[in-house]
């Protein structure tokens, strides 16, 4: 509808893609000064395993418009990272798949938040019960946070006001 010329209510889909899109996402995030572990869009499996050598293993494979964490993986090491992309592909062949240095013990956290013109007027903050990497789309989640330092917790709602500006939720 939106190529077409249809007025769409709420986000643009443009932004919609920069965000489900991963290259594009991570590269706005880049753009914006918002970090993250070294990311590389694939191109082909000799370059994807020249990256995870160069980072270093474990990494995350990430396809671009996937519901749930779909294909999604942490690969670690190189027989692990061939298996991955195959699947990573069949699930997305049109996409492009991202890989990410994975950062072993980390902790999840999420931002909900409601945006108008690019400026959050309200969000909450939740963190996962399990480390990163533990599932792929079924989460359990705690809200209020429990063990998020109150500097966490600003730099998690900075990250959310850039991406709501940035992508003009």
């Amino acid at each position: 509808l939106h190529r077409a010329g249809v007025q769409v209510l709420g986000t643009s889909p443009d932004m919609i893609d920069a965000a489900e899109d991963r290259s594009k996402f991570s590269s706005k995030m880049d753009a914006a000064g918002v970090p993250q572990p070294a990311w590389r869009e694939l191109s082909d499996s000799a370059s994807a395993f020249a990256f995870a050598d160069q980072v270093g293993y474990p990494v995350l494979v990430r396809p671009s418009y996937v519901l749930s964490g779909a294909a999604m993986a942490v690969a670690y090491n190189a027989e692990q990272l061939g298996k991955m992309l195959a699947a990573a592909v069949d699930v997305s062949p049109e996409h492009p798949v991202v890989l990410s240095k994975f950062v072993e013990g980390a902790r999840e956290v999420e931002l909900d938040a409601v945006a108008r013109g690019g400026k959050v007027i309200a969000a909450a903050v939740h963190e996962h019960v399990e480390n990163a990497g533990v599932h792929s789309g079924d989460a359990t989640l705690m809200l209020p946070r429990q063990t998020l330092s109150n500097y966490t917790l600003a730099r998690v709602r900075e990250a959310g006001r850039v991406l709501a500006e940035v992508l003009n939720i």
